[in-house]
């Protein structure tokens, strides 16, 4: 990265940053939700409770150490919602959702004007005490528990000669226990086992290695002080990941202040590593303006291998919505340390930054732009041999515009193109995508979406376009969709070109309360070559 580009970077991050500290009365809430259930076109999420969430609010998913929009919520009841799928971010039964909302305060009286100022102010302030009182009063303790158990079977086969079909089975168990006994202990648990039934044979003799456990942690909060102890994902530093070790969190005032101590899971299996071992800290503030919020956190965390630096780093994130209709995201990472001829030395280098907008000047737009700049993380211990190879890990960079328009009832129009580049590149790669989908056809009662996206990029140049139509039916929450899609990418006469033609088709439904079943099918077509996918799963919830 040039001097210039690096001035920029980093005068974003200070301004950001500084911006924090202007402000206080924070009430802002992030509500975490599971989905629950997901079809073609909707999303189905379920939280403790929907206190503070709207209709027309968007959810959001953490991918890629990045909060990503994915649903537009259209329906709500107590303690779930619904809405229209947006982007494209892989999702699935089980995986968090995240909405800010807004935790109004109770409402101050006040009296109708009768000449005597002294009077309305003495009620005024007589309500703010009991506001002020009740603020940090702890919750009753109620116990809540909640969860969801899914089974997944995924087959592929082909009908070309010698071909061997696969067979592979993946089971998810998420767990939620708050309040446990009425008192502030709780319990979470998220892991997965996965594996081919042609590898059975190997893994049976010890199944440890293939289940993946994402958070199994204990926690104990009360008030504003919280400890968790295990395998816990903290939603504050989300892109340090899950920590096998302890946690605390303290808030005081519009601040929390957190510091964690423990290991990294192992790289390769998930497991235990002791090797690992990391600590750090961070502080968290909330405040709002006229109801809107902003939330900054600022991390810094040591991670080593066997007792050598691994790796030091900067993080901060932040995110806001204090201007009317636009909410801003950004978080990015320093490294604080390198090695140089194998002498450890202390550096600041930035490693990357995100930026995210997304703006509703008027109720029928929402504006999304995104920046993307970061280099490759080095682990100095762990990954010798790669580092040893990166003479110059090059800054990689991509910007994202996209254009959501419903400019009448019951149509939909996706608009989005992107362009990343990095030094080196013969040329940067640039894509472009647009949707276009009517809901509630007259007389069918079906929707439909039509997509065109078109990439140009260092190898390959392509365009793929297609149709999907899908039909609701309220009996059982059943969902059935297909589509045909025809793809041709042009690979500059390295390998030729591939032109292929893909049928889907998907049905969801409830089978009895709790318990939903879906089927996928998805059928790609080469020439005389035919390759087919075909999934099963079931999802019960509790």
């Amino acid at each position: 990265m040039n001097k210039k580009n690096m001035k920029i970077h980093y005068l974003i991050y200070i301004l950001i940053f500084s911006s924090t500290l202007l402000f206080a009365k924070a009430n802002l809430i992030k509500k975490e939700g599971k989905i629950s259930f997901i079809t073609s076109q909707n999303i189905y999420v379920r939280f403790e409770n929907t206190d503070g969430i709207s209709v027309g609010d968007t959810a959001y998913h953490i991918h890629n150490e990045k909060f990503v929009p994915v649903m537009v919520i259209q329906f709500l009841s107590t303690v779930s919602c619904s809405g229209r799928k947006i982007g494209n971010t892989d999702l699935k039964i089980g995986d968090n959702v995240f909405v800010w909302s807004i935790n109004d305060e109770p409402k101050i009286l006040t009296l109708k004007s009768t000449g005597n100022e002294k009077d309305s102010n003495s009620v005024n302030d007589t309500a703010q005490q009991k506001v002020k009182k009740d603020k940090f009063k702890s919750p009753a303790h109620r116990f809540n528990f909640y969860g969801s158990f899914t089974a997944n079977s995924f087959s592929g086969f082909a009908n070309y000669a010698n071909s061997v079909g696969t067979q592979s089975w993946w089971y998810s168990l998420n767990l939620h226990a708050e309040n446990i006994g009425s008192t502030p202990f709780s319990f979470t648990n998220y892991m997965n086992f996965s594996y081919l039934t042609s590898d059975w044979s190997n893994i049976k003799s010890n199944v440890f290695n293939k289940i993946k456990i994402y958070d199994l942690s204990i926690g104990y909060k009360v008030n504003r002080f919280g400890v968790w102890l295990g395998r816990h994902m903290n939603n504050s530093i989300s892109s340090v990941g899950p920590i096998d070790g302890l946690q605390v969190e303290k808030g005081f005032g519009n601040f929390a202040v957190g510091g964690v101590i423990g290991s990294r899971p192992d790289f390769l299996h998930m497991g235990l590593n002791s090797n690992l071992f990391e600590y750090g800290a961070y502080l968290n503030r909330l405040d709002t303006i006229s109801h809107r919020q902003m939330q900054s956190t600022i991390a810094i965390f040591q991670q080593s291998n066997h007792g050598k630096t691994d790796r030091r780093f900067l993080y901060f994130q932040h995110n806001n919505n204090i201007v009317n209709n636009l909410y801003v995201f950004f978080s990015s990472e320093i490294d604080l340390f390198k090695l140089q001829n194998n002498k450890a030395k202390s550096d600041f280098s930035l490693t990357s930054l995100y930026l995210s907008t997304q703006y509703t000047p008027v109720r029928p737009l929402t504006i999304n732009l995104s920046y993307d700049a970061r280099r490759s993380v080095i682990y100095y211990e762990t990954f010798k041999s790669l580092y040893d190879s990166l003479f110059e890990n090059q800054l990689r960079q991509g910007f994202r515009l996209s254009f959501f328009i419903r400019p009448f009832t019951g149509i939909f129009i996706n608009l989005g193109g992107g362009y990343s580049f990095q030094k080196g590149d013969i040329k940067p790669s640039r894509n472009f995508n647009v949707s276009i989908t009517k809901s509630d056809i007259p007389l069918l009662d079906i929707s439909a979406s039509l997509t065109f996206n078109r990439i140009f990029s260092n190898y390959q140049s392509g365009s793929v376009y297609g149709i999907t139509l899908s039909k609701f039916i309220r009996i059982n929450f059943t969902s059935i969709s297909a589509g045909f899609s025809k793809l041709n990418y042009n690979f500059g006469g390295f390998t030729g070109n591939l032109d292929q033609k893909i049928a889907t088709v998907q049905i969801s439904t409830r089978l009895i309360n709790k318990v939903y079943f879906n089927i996928y099918y998805e059928g790609d077509f080469e020439g005389k070559t035919t390759y087919g996918r075909f999934m099963a799963g079931i999802n019960y919830r509790f």
